[in-house]
């Protein structure tokens, strides 16, 4: 009867703490069906506490066994820890993801999802029937530029890969393309703890899936729909994988994703042609791996072709244009600056691992072999085009957990030449200054802000749907991609039309019999106005028929209305 009592009093005690750190991890919840609002992780974590002092007090001797049960066996206590770290971050990053087709980048892979989704591989607007004689790039919203092969359609300035994983969940529902990036979030958190255990056991994996679950440029990435976390989710997929098939598949997805990893399947198939470390011996065949990658690179082709009219041609622009060695300098004052204010000198540890494995050749090798993918990541990088914000170290995610997993094996190699100590228990106390340093550094640069600052296109998108006819044509250039996803409204983008035309368009869309309106941010107004000054709506003097109030206010002015 105790033992059954005090088990009741663990369980319950488990799932007090599983709100706490649901709390934290969500900003707080509410249960709607039973009218529970919580939104302090205190109450619950004291609750678990007092539940789990009772289930002691009623337990007595048998405490322990009944813990292992609940915990699971000693030995499986590392894979629970990856699990639930995994699950955590998939939590956080589903709970603050901006949920919005915001930015250029955002709003690129979300409206290309819908058109694969509608089997197509160009964005097509319909206003272009009624408007034959506009520059062909009033009709591209963010994140997309005109087609040289269409009149009306917008070719992507992304890469596709993202957008094909999205587009089954589009079918399901428009929002559910939001799922993806925390999904490949907590994906590329266990295959962290995957890569770490393998190289130097499951120690250091669960650290440094723990130190990569903390990262600030991790998690600025896990609440967007971006390309940068499922990027680094396929390739270390494809490092990790045992099997040359999938991995050849996986890599060939994180091209697709993001073709400038091209240079890291170089010595991935080094790697692949050789043992495998971690499994034993037995070869793994180069040719399998090279096969398992010719179905995506022969998408990305098609795609090219289809869309831009050349093979090699891509959204991004001349590869001559975006790539320059004199570059170099200006990234280097940068990367290397942002990387140590965020990271902190630990993963300079890294460079290290080869001469502290140097005893296993196998897993030698494999450290040689990835700092040398790290390495191409970062040389390519350094000559790409020039940014001055610092979350742009988004584009070196990829060797993040190969850093932060060689970084705590020469860390734990160091600990464990100290006398009597339990390098487990030590590499772990280390650990977690720096988990919560990250933390730190994550809430100071706004990672939780994402989601109120971006929700202006929310708001936008959903305001058009619900308030304005069919018919309705917005012009927008910031609002142009939330329009269009979140508000299932056409939309035009108005600094595309020539400053001497706003009123002809204008007249011309009213006799094709659709209602026009502007939807323009506090920023976007004055600019609106220097370029139509003189045409009779470019004033904007006339009452808006909304305003938008968020971080960045949105208003919606009716053509109508106008005075």
């Amino acid at each position: 009867m105790r033992r059954g009592a005090a088990s009741l009093l663990l369980f319950l005690a488990a799932l007090a703490f599983a709100a706490s750190a649901a709390i934290v991890l969500t900003g707080g919840f509410a249960v709607r069906a039973i009218g529970l609002t919580l939104r302090d992780p205190i109450r619950p974590l004291v609750l678990g506490l007092a539940l789990l002092a009772a289930a002691r007090l009623a337990a007595g001797p048998a405490f322990a066994s009944l813990a292992q049960r609940l915990t699971g066996p000693r030995e499986r206590l590392p894979v629970r820890l990856a699990v639930l770290v995994s699950v955590c971050v998939f939590v956080f990053a589903l709970a603050w993801t901006s949920r919005a087709a915001g930015g250029s980048d955002s709003s690129c892979y979300v409206l290309q999802a819908e058109a694969f989704a509608n089997g197509r591989a160009t964005l097509q607007n319909p206003v272009a029937r009624v408007l034959p004689d506009a520059p062909n790039a009033v009709f591209a919203p963010g994140g997309f530029r005109p087609s040289a092969r269409a009149y009306g359609s917008a070719v992507p300035i992304c890469a596709a890969g993202l957008s094909l994983v999205m587009a089954p969940l589009y079918l399901v529902h428009p929002s559910a393309v939001f799922v993806v990036v925390p999904i490949c979030a907590a994906l590329l958190v266990w295959l962290t703890f995957v890569y770490g255990r393998w190289i130097d056991g499951a120690t250091t994996g669960v650290c440094a899936a723990v130190l990569v679950a903390c990262s600030p440029a991790f998690l600025y990435q896990a609440v967007q729909p971006m390309s940068d976390v499922p990027a680094a989710a396929a390739w270390m997929a494809a490092l990790v994988s045992a099997s040359p098939i999938a991995a050849g598949a996986w890599a060939s997805l994180a091209v697709l994703i993001r073709p400038n990893l091209v240079l890291l399947l170089l010595p991935l198939a080094f790697l692949k042609k050789g043992t495998v470390p971690f499994s034993g011996t037995g070869k793994r065949g180069l040719s399998p791996f090279l096969a398992a990658m010719v179905p995506g690179g022969a998408v990305l082709l098609a795609l090219n072709v289809a869309r831009y009219g050349g093979v090699f041609a891509s959204g991004y622009g001349d590869a001559g244009t975006l790539f320059a060695f004199d570059r170099v300098g200006e990234n280097l004052a940068r990367y290397p600056a942002w990387i140590l204010e965020t990271q902190t000198p630990l993963v300079l540890l890294a460079i290290a691992a080869p001469w502290v494995l140097r005893r296993d050749s196998a897993r030698a090798r494999i450290a040689w072999i990835s700092l040398a993918a790290v390495a191409l990541l970062v040389v390519t990088y350094l000559t790409y085009t020039v940014f001055d914000d610092w979350w742009y170290i988004r584009f070196l995610l990829p060797a993040l957990p190969i850093l932060l997993a060689l970084s705590v094996t020469v860390l734990r190699a160091q600990i464990d030449r100290l006398p009597a100590l339990a390098s487990g228990l030590t590499i772990a106390a280390v650990t977690v200054p720096f988990a919560l340093y990250y933390v730190q550094v994550a809430r100071a640069r706004h990672v939780t802000d994402l989601q109120r600052l971006e929700s202006r296109f929310v708001l936008a998108g959903e305001y058009a749907a619900r308030t304005l006819p069919e018919n309705a044509v917005i012009l927008a250039v910031q609002q142009s991609g939330s329009i269009r996803f979140h508000g299932r409204r056409d939309t035009l983008t108005w600094d595309a039309i020539p400053p001497d035309a706003l009123d002809a368009t204008i007249a011309t869309l009213r006799t094709q019999g659709k209602t026009v309106y502007f939807a323009l941010e506090d920023a976007e107004e004055p600019d609106f106005r220097r370029r139509f000054a003189g045409q009779r709506f470019g004033a904007l003097d006339w009452r808006p028929l909304v305003e938008l109030r968020a971080p960045t206010r949105v208003r919606f002015y009716s053509v109508e209305t106008a005075r």
